[in-house]
C-alpha cells in the first residue's frame, strides 16, 4: 500500500503539469492555427548525363501491318516462329532507342546491319548482352538498362535476340 502511495505522489507533479504545457503550447499557435498546404513548389531537377529515350507506346513501331521478317540461316535452336515473336516484343519496348527494323537512331546503334560494337553479334552473345544492358556504351550517349527496361521473360529475350540476329544476318531490316 506504501507503494501505491508513493508513486501516485510521483505522478502527481506530472498530471498537474500537462494541462499547463499544453496551455502554454497553445499560446504559440497563431490565431485561426496554421495555414494549410495547397501546393508545393516542385524544385527542378538537373539534367540527365545522357538523353531519356522517346516516349514509347507499347504496339507502337511496330504495327501489326508491318512486314513479317522471314529469317534465313538461324542458328541451332532458333526458329521462325521465335523471330516472329521477338519481333513483336522488339516493337513494344527496343523500337524506341534502335528504331523500327532495327534502323538505329541518336539514343542506340542499327542492329539491321553486321557492324556490331559492344559484341561479335552471334546469338548467345546478343541474348546475354540483352539480358545484361549495356551499362556504358562504346559510342552512344545513353546507357541501355538490362532488358532495354522492359520487363521480358527470359524465353522472350530468347524471342527478341533471334529477332535481332535475323536482322543483322540477312544484311537489311523487314
Amino acid at each position: 500500500m506504501r507503494q501505491a502511495v508513493r508513486a501516485r505522489a510521483r505522478l502527481f507533479p506530472a498530471v498537474c503539469a500537462a494541462p499547463a504545457l499544453l496551455f502554454a503550447l497553445a499560446a504559440c499557435l497563431p490565431e485561426g492555427g496554421y495555414d494549410k498546404v495547397t501546393h508545393r513548389e516542385q524544385e527542378e531537377l538537373p539534367p540527365p548525363d545522357f538523353p531519356a529515350p522517346p516516349r514509347v507506346i507499347a504496339g507502337i513501331g511496330q504495327s501489326a501491318a508491318a512486314t513479317k521478317l522471314v529469317a534465313t540461316n538461324l542458328p541451332a535452336g532458333v526458329t521462325q516462329a521465335m523471330v516472329d515473336e521477338g519481333q513483336q516484343a522488339y516493337g513494344t519496348v527496343c523500337v524506341a532507342c534502335h528504331a523500327a527494323n532495327g534502323t538505329g537512331s541518336a539514343a542506340a546503334p542499327a542492329l539491321n546491319d553486321n557492324q556490331w560494337i559492344n559484341i561479335g553479334g552471334q546469338y548467345p552473345e546478343i541474348v546475354q548482352i540483352i539480358t545484361t544492358g549495356v551499362p556504358n556504351p562504346k559510342e552512344h550517349p545513353g546507357a541501355m538498362p538490362p532488358k532495354g527496361g522492359g520487363n521480358f521473360t527470359d524465353p522472350q529475350v530468347r524471342a527478341i535476340a533471334a529477332y535481332v540476329y535475323a536482322l543483322s544476318h540477312q544484311g537489311g531490316g523487314a
